[in-house]
């Protein structure tokens, strides 16, 4: 096995197709936008909008456990009245302990899925024709204090007609690293990456490229929300779907500032986790199928995206199976010539092992950024979980052809504790 030092630059492909092509790209429009934003052309938070401006809808099902902390975060901000929960088919005591809080409640029976339910509630409390904005949160999210100081000045701008929530993810107050927090510990790093390099660069003003508005907690104009299909047939979740009709219909642009924060529950279980990210690729790959191909700078961004999403997992899913060709028969990389220089590649274990640093290295980079040095140890377990969603992203768009959904969703379990955002 031998590599020649002069070229060993061959290195620089696959280590870009770990890092992503499209991180590295929207990193720098990100940081330009940073530098006009905060140094050439600072924005000032006066907003016309008020909290009586504000409807907020809460699709749930069977969320006894989450919901209690979820009103309480809202109404420490929203008056009770505002809120309407829509009980999609709940056996527990969702009902009762949205009425308990003074929330508008719609107990919705059967259990139709969330879109329903959400569409659903905003019809019957005519929210589109009462209030300016309509906020949509999941029932296991705990609002920021200050998301609507933040997230309502973005409305100033007439042409921002969705405001993005930043997601955080939630941390149990522990010792020593456990197993059902490896999930949150990933997504803690993911969701780094994918706001800070994606989502901000992708919703600025001169982009306006993003293709999510997570329903977590997004916040619509409501003079723009009558015009989204929310219950798009055949859709196993709404949000990309709602996303892309903003930006099919050019309805306007998706906003979006890190101060507008929002802590939500991720799974605790490898079942619950594969289910839901199970369920995101699905409803993912069946928006792209359901809108299709449109010219603009949107499906330009969204492409370069797909094919490098697309890479990337085969490329992860390969890796696995090339070291243990190479141990069993000794498969070795084919050599071959780039402008006349001739590379000698060695086994797959070297790419093996820019994977895992290049891996490893994202980690220590968020564990300091977090502060919580407990991620260096989950950090070994994640080359794992993106294996597995790897493979999760290739299933989905194979079932994206054939899979049709009502909608109708299973809470996955709850923590009856108390949970620290991260990055709080």
């Amino acid at each position: 096995m031998n590599l020649h030092l002069e070229s060993s630059w061959w290195l620089l492909p696959p280590l870009m197709a770990f890092l992503g092509v499209s991180i590295t790209f929207w990193c720098i429009v990100g940081l330009c936008r940073f530098c006009w934003e905060h140094l050439l052309s600072p924005r000032s938070r006066a907003a016309s909008m008020t909290v009586e401006d504000v409807a907020v809808v809460i699709p749930a099902h069977n969320e006894e456990v989450a919901l209690p902390k979820c009103l309480a975060a809202l109404t420490a901000i929203v008056p009770a009245s505002q809120i309407h929960v829509a009980s999609d088919g709940s056996k527990d005591r969702t009902v009762e302990i949205a009425r308990a809080a003074g929330c508008k409640v719609l107990d919705i029976q059967p259990n139709g899925g969330k879109a329903k339910a959400l569409a659903t509630a905003i019809e019957a409390f005519e929210l589109c024709d009462r209030y300016k904005a309509v906020l949509i949160q999941d029932a296991d999210s705990e609002i920021d204090p200050d998301y609507l100081y933040y997230a309502l000045p973005l409305f100033e701008d007439p042409r921002n007609v969705v405001v993005a929530g930043h997601v955080l993810s939630r941390w149990r107050k522990q010792f020593w690293p456990s197993l059902d927090m490896l999930y949150a510990a990933y997504r803690t790093r993911l969701y780094r990456l994918l706001q800070y390099a994606f989502q901000y660069g992708q919703t600025w003003r001169f982009t306006n490229v993003s293709y999510i508005a997570p329903g977590f907690a997004s916040m619509y104009r409501a003079s723009v929300l009558k015009h989204i299909d929310v219950t798009a047939p055949g859709l196993v979740i709404e949000d990309f779907n709602m996303t892309f009709e903003v930006q099919r219909k050019r309805l306007g642009r998706v906003a979006y500032t890190p101060a507008a924060r929002c802590s939500s529950e991720d799974p605790f279980t490898l079942n619950d986790y594969r289910k839901q990210v199970q369920r995101w690729y699905l409803g993912f790959w069946q928006t792209v199928r359901r809108h299709g191909i449109w010219p603009g700078m949107f499906w330009l961004s969204l492409s370069a995206l797909l094919i490098e999403l697309l890479t990337v997992s085969a490329l992860v899913l390969a890796l696995p199976v090339l070291v243990i060709l190479h141990f069993a028969i000794d498969l070795n990389m084919p050599a071959f010539s780039i402008t006349g220089m001739y590379i000698e590649m060695t086994s797959p274990l070297q790419l093996a092992a820019l994977f895992l640093a290049t891996d490893y290295a994202l980690t220590i980079v968020v564990s300091v950024i977090e502060r919580r040095p407990s991620m260096l140890v989950y950090g070994l377990l994640f080359p794992l979980v993106r294996v597995l969603d790897a493979a999760l992203f290739w299933r989905a768009l194979t079932l994206s052809f054939v899979a049709k959904s009502d909608g109708r969703w299973v809470s996955p379990q709850r923590y009856q504790g108390n949970l620290t955002p991260a990055g709080a």
